[in-house]
């Protein structure tokens, strides 16, 4: 992997210059860490090793994951991690650096997979309601749910499954 684009976003894949940015960008998406009674070290210990824990289960579940550091004007604002399955591509992992959130990079990410393939699914937790008003704007449609999280797939207008 060297570098592909997302619309109007650059993407590269990371590097170790990259792991502080991940770092926050990890506890920017867990806020249920931040609220831990304990020091700010441990909770960035805790983010750390969750953090290799969820790498390495990417890497078991899927058969090749890309992760990508999605960049505007070089700037980092997020990382997705991709990966084909059944037929579609899997948006695996998208996460917006709290910074860059509400300025339209989810969407124009998203958008962009739209672009290139007939079928992205994606798994969100329940009660991210800002990332499910955006999946639905978008045409995502749920394929299942449970108390945790909801399925969802787009396919684009005539595309039939694989």
């Amino acid at each position: 992997m060297s570098g592909r684009s997302f619309g109007r976003l650059a993407a590269r894949s990371p590097s170790a210059d990259d792991e502080a940015f991940l770092e926050a960008l990890y506890l920017d998406s867990r806020p249920d860490l931040g609220a831990l009674p304990v020091p700010r070290g441990v909770i960035e210990g805790i983010a750390r090793h969750q953090r290799a824990m969820q790498v390495d289960d990417y890497a078991r579940r899927f058969a090749a994951p890309e992760t990508w550091l999605v960049t505007e004007e070089e700037r980092p604002v997020a990382r997705i991690v991709l990966a084909e399955e059944a037929g579609a591509l899997r948006v695996v992992d998208l996460s917006v650096a709290l910074a860059a959130r509400r300025k339209g990079i989810a969407r124009c990410i998203l958008r962009a997979l739209q672009q290139e393939r007939a079928r992205v699914t994606l798994r969100v937790r329940s009660g991210n309601l800002a990332a499910r008003r955006l999946y639905g704007a978008l045409g995502f449609t749920l394929l299942h749910a449970d108390d945790a999280a909801m399925e969802l797939e787009w396919r684009r207008t005539g595309a039939h499954p694989e």
